[in-house]
């Protein structure tokens, strides 16, 4: 296995990935605490998926915009970033299914990155140069994906006009700087209760978690990743897994951290793992992974994920963990805030233009359904970030 991997990291970082003209310096600058738009993160996506990287940057004296892009076309099978996949299962007319992806390819989160001064028109070039580095070619689309609220927002101020389309809701908890039981003292009396068990049954269990460098155990974790993927019906082997959890470590170095669970003393096969990153005062969950076979119904999910770090949290000065999609009303009764995330199309002749109707009517089909759920109703934040484009 570690030959293969070896062979297809050589190949992947042949791949180049550019910053629009700008020095890797320059980038993080402008990219400052959003860690899915850093130089070592978008790396990390052109050996992933093996598709050339760039950005497209506007600045002048007053300042600088700048977004990251690559092609659409180039993504693998697997990507959740193809956009007609997701219109198709909303039922809204399709793009052109090739053209320039706006933003990352992994992560789930985009950002229009700025320095300086507030400028509108900055925006609006930024917009048209986009559409120019897209193409102009009738066959060709340029999507962003995965945008915050603020970002849509400015975008259609900017010229966009097509309705943007909601994609998912991103999970993020707030961590009080003193710690857990300033934490815990944010939930009602029964939910304080029930997450004190679960800590409670886990610590009594025996088992353990261990915070590591992805360096020093990337090896041992391909079983439960594999495990998790299969759960969910996805076709993978451990060695498979293991692949990326190399790039994770070639590209990003210590920047990629694991907790670990496992048996006291056995921490070379472990039941379960979660791979994070930190940032600022963030802490970023990005993968996890658990042995079915060998779990006990002692509540390694969240302890592993959350729990662990909020503890750590006043040591690591964590404010937030994201938490990211997926599971929201189980990471809604943990505390987590779940935020809009928007697919747009900046293209000047979107067909999304012309279904702004069927667009808002998804858009409050999906509302709907975080409202009619008891255990996320109340986790929209904000509100009205939800109700914008409905």
């Amino acid at each position: 296995m570690a030959e293969s991997a070896d062979v297809d990291a050589v190949t992947r970082s042949e791949v180049l990935t550019a910053f629009g003209g700008l020095d890797t310096e320059e980038w993080d600058r402008l990219a400052g605490d959003h860690f899915y738009s850093t130089s070592d993160w978008l790396r990390f996506c052109t050996a992933e998926t093996g598709t050339p990287g760039d950005a497209v940057v506007v600045d002048d004296d007053a300042g600088r915009c700048a977004v990251p892009v690559r092609e659409l076309s180039g993504l693998p099978a697997w990507s959740t970033y193809r956009w007609n996949d997701h219109l198709s299962e909303a039922g809204l007319p399709h793009l052109r299914s090739e053209g320039l992806l706006v933003g990352s390819s992994e992560g789930f989160q985009t950002h229009v990155l700025r320095s300086g001064d507030h400028s509108p028109d900055r925006l609006t070039r930024l917009v048209g140069r986009l559409r120019e580095a897209g193409g102009t070619r009738a066959e060709r689309s340029c999507v962003a994906m995965y945008l915050t609220t603020r970002d849509v927002r400015e975008l259609r101020e900017a010229g966009v006009t097509a309705a943007p389309v909601l994609l998912d809701a991103d999970a993020w908890i707030p961590v009080p700087e003193e710690g857990w039981d300033a934490w815990l003292e944010t939930f009602p009396r029964k939910r304080r209760r029930n997450i004190r068990n679960e800590e409670k049954t886990f610590r009594e269990s025996g088992l353990r978690i261990s915070h590591l460098a992805l360096a020093d155990c990337w090896h041992t974790l391909g079983t439960p990743a594999a495990s998790t993927l299969a759960k969910y019906g996805h076709s993978t082997t451990p060695e498979t897994e293991m692949v990326s959890m190399r790039r994770a470590v070639d590209v990003l170095g210590d920047k990629a951290r694991v907790a670990v669970c496992h048996r006291p003393g056995d921490a070379e096969h472990p039941v379960g793992f979660c791979i994070y990153y930190e940032s600022a005062d963030k802490i970023l969950i990005r993968w996890v992974g658990f042995d079915n076979d060998r779990l006990s119904g002692l509540e390694e999910y969240f302890n592993v994920l959350f729990y662990t770090q909020v503890r750590r949290a006043p040591d690591r000065r964590t404010r937030w963990i994201h938490a990211g999609a997926t599971t929201q009303a189980a990471k809604a009764l943990r505390g987590a805030e779940l935020r809009p995330l928007w697919m747009l199309d900046l293209t000047a002749d979107s067909p999304l233009a012309l279904a702004t109707d069927d667009v808002h009517a998804h858009n409050r089909r999906f509302l709907q359904r975080f409202l009619d759920d008891p255990r996320t109703a109340g986790a929209l934040s904000p509100r009205e970030d939800w109700e914008l484009y409905c």
